[in-house]
């Protein structure tokens, strides 16, 4: 800039003032923060997304191992059923009514491995101790020979899906020491 131009704008008041000046040391050591810095967030970020990747490849494992929980458990009844039709049955049956028997025994055998293919086993419960996340008490019974708790008697049979999930609590009944 001329002479003259200073002149001016410094009568108008418009001085230009001249920026401080910086080292090109000092411009690289800037430069490579910013860069550490980006590098940071985008290995943040692409860590990130391997989580969000992770977590919904064990969600979505989640639900189709447990997708088919609701229809198992409105089976289940049905089951009772037939268990609840052989508990009916005397010991001699003749005929007609043996075949009868011999066709329910078929059908809950079925029936039994179909859900313990997809899974779904009952629980074995008579003589453990209780536990509320498999059992639901329905009455207790005095008993001095077991220990309080233990199970003595099952009213409805518990089943779980894939060994982890209860899919019915078994109804049972209790000892206690009375």
């Amino acid at each position: 800039m001329s002479k003259k131009e200073e002149k001016h704008l410094e009568k108008e008041g418009k001085t230009e003032q001249k920026a401080p000046e910086i080292s090109n040391t000092e411009v690289i050591e800037t430069l490579q923060a910013q860069v550490e810095e980006w590098k940071d967030k985008a290995l943040r970020a692409v860590a990130e997304m391997e989580n969000v990747r992770k977590r919904t490849q064990i969600d979505m494992e989640k639900t189709a191992k447990f997708a088919n929980a609701g229809f198992a458990k409105d089976l289940l009844p049905v089951i009772d059923c037939l268990e609840g039709a052989l508990a009916c049955v005397p010991e001699k049956q003749e005929g007609v009514w043996k075949n009868l028997v011999v066709g329910i025994e078929m059908t809950l055998k079925q029936f039994t491995s179909v859900l313990k293919a997809h899974g779904i086993e009952r629980m074995a419960c008579l003589g453990q101790i209780f536990d509320p996340y498999y059992h639901k008490v329905v009455q207790e019974v005095p008993d001095k020979e077991k220990p309080a708790g233990t199970i003595v008697q099952e009213l409805q049979a518990g089943y779980t899906i894939h060994g982890d999930r209860v899919l019915r609590e078994a109804m049972v009944v209790v000892s206690n020491e009375g």
